[in-house]
C-alpha cells in the first residue's frame, strides 16, 4: 500500500479498533461487548459534554497496564491498514492515574505496543495531553512524568478536553517548562468555544499548531493573523460535525480558511467514535465540502510541514506525497 499521509491529530482511546473496543468490554461485562450497543452510543453523541462521557466511558475500559500495550499494538496495526506514513497520538497519562493505574508503567506500554505494531511501515510518536478541565497542577503531573522518564517517542506537549474550563493563560507556565524539556507544542482552541480562545491560546501559550481552530473563522482579523504566522490547523470536519462544534458539513468553514490563506491540515481525531479514518477525512474534504485536488494536497503538505517529526523524515514525507494522488 502506498504510504503518503501524516496525521498529527489523533487520539489514543479514540484510535482503538472496535474489535479492541469489544475485547476490553468483553473481559469485565461492559456494555460495549455488543457492537450494536457501542454504535448506538456513537450516534447519539451530541455536544462537547456527551463526546467527553463517551470517550471517558471508552477509557474505563482499561483494567491493566498490559491492556494498554495491547491496545496500542493494535493501534499501530490500524494505522498500517489505514495506510499511514506518520501518526502522532496524544496519550493522557493523568487518565491513567485516575483510574487507579500506574502512569509510567502504562506510558511505557503504549509506547512499546506502538512500536511493535508498526510493522507495515507507519511511523507512531507519542504527544503528552493534558486534561485542560483538570486544571494547570494536572499538567504539570504530567511534564513530571516526562522529566522522571522521558520517552524516545514522546515528541510533544498538547492541550485537550473541556475549553470553557480554564483560559489559556493558566497553562502558561506548563507550556514554557514544556519547551524547556524540549518539547514541541499544540493546543486544542476554536473548537467548542470563539475566536477569542484561538487568540488567547496564540498569546499565551504560543504553540507550534492548533488542533480545531475552526471559529478562527469567525474573525477575519485572526484569519489574517494565523495566515501571517503561519499557524497549521488539524482540522477534523467529521469530528467537528458529530459533536455539534459545526451543524452540518455544508457549513463547514475549512474553504473559507483555506482561501484566507490559513494553513490547514486533516486529521481524523477519534476515529473510532466517528466511524472515519485520516484517508476517509480527505473524502469528506472532497465530497462534502468541495475541496479541489489542489486543496486536499496543500492540506495534506501542511500535515507533513507541522509534523513533530525530523527534517529527513519531513522531508521523505513530502516526496513521497508528491507523487501521490489524493
Amino acid at each position: 500500500m502506498s504510504r503518503f499521509l501524516a496525521d498529527c491529530h489523533l487520539h489514543f482511546e479514540g484510535c482503538l479498533p472496535e474489535e479492541t473496543v469489544r475485547a476490553l468490554a468483553a473481559r469485565t461485562g461492559h456494555r460495549f461487548a455488543d457492537p450494536a450497543v457501542f454504535e448506538l452510543a456513537r450516534s447519539q453523541v451530541r455536544g462537547a459534554a456527551g463526546f467527553l462521557d463517551l470517550y471517558a466511558e471508552v477509557c474505563r475500559l482499561f483494567r491493566r497496564p498490559d491492556d494498554y500495550f495491547e491496545a496500542a499494538r493494535a493501534v499501530a496495526a490500524r494505522f498500517d491498514r489505514d495506510g499511514l506514513a506518520y501518526a502522532e497520538v496524544y496519550v493522557s497519562p493523568e487518565i491513567f492515574s485516575v483510574l487507579g493505574l500506574p502512569a509510567a508503567e502504562c506510558l511505557a506500554a503504549v509506547a512499546a505496543g506502538l512500536e511493535e505494531g508498526q510493522t507495515g511501515g507507519t511511523r507512531s510518536r507519542i504527544l503528552l495531553d493534558a486534561v485542560r478541565h483538570w486544571g494547570p497542577e494536572s499538567a504539570h503531573r504530567v511534564l513530571d512524568l516526562y522529566e522522571r522518564r522521558p520517552l524516545p517517542a514522546i515528541v510533544g506537549f498538547g492541550l485537550g478536553g473541556d475549553e470553557s474550563s480554564y483560559p489559556a493563560s493558566a497553562f502558561a507556565g506548563a507550556y514554557l517548562r514544556a519547551r524547556s524539556l524540549g518539547l514541541r507544542t499544540s493546543v486544542h482552541a476554536g473548537e467548542w468555544a470563539g475566536a477569542e480562545s484561538v487568540a488567547d491560546a496564540l498569546d499565551a501559550l504560543r504553540p507550534d499548531r492548533i488542533d480545531h481552530g475552526i471559529a478562527a473563522a469567525g474573525d477575519p482579523r485572526l484569519m489574517a493573523r494565523l495566515a501571517d504566522e503561519g499557524t497549521v490547523l488539524c482540522v477534523a470536519p467529521s469530528s467537528n460535525r458529530a459533536t455539534g462544534a459545526v451543524e452540518d458539513l455544508a457549513l463547514h468553514p475549512l474553504r473559507r480558511m483555506l482561501s484566507a490563506g490559513v494553513r490547514v491540515a486533516l486529521a481524523a481525531d477519534d476515529p473510532v467514535l466517528f466511524g472515519t479514518t485520516t484517508r476517509r477525512e480527505y473524502d469528506v474534504a472532497r465530497d462534502a465540502l468541495g475541496l479541489s485536488p489542489g486543496q486536499r494536497r496543500h492540506c495534506a503538505e501542511n500535515s507533513w510541514r507541522a509534523a513533530f517529526c525530523a527534517e529527513t523524515e519531513r522531508s521523505a514525507g513530502l516526496a513521497a506525497l508528491a507523487g501521490a494522488e489524493i
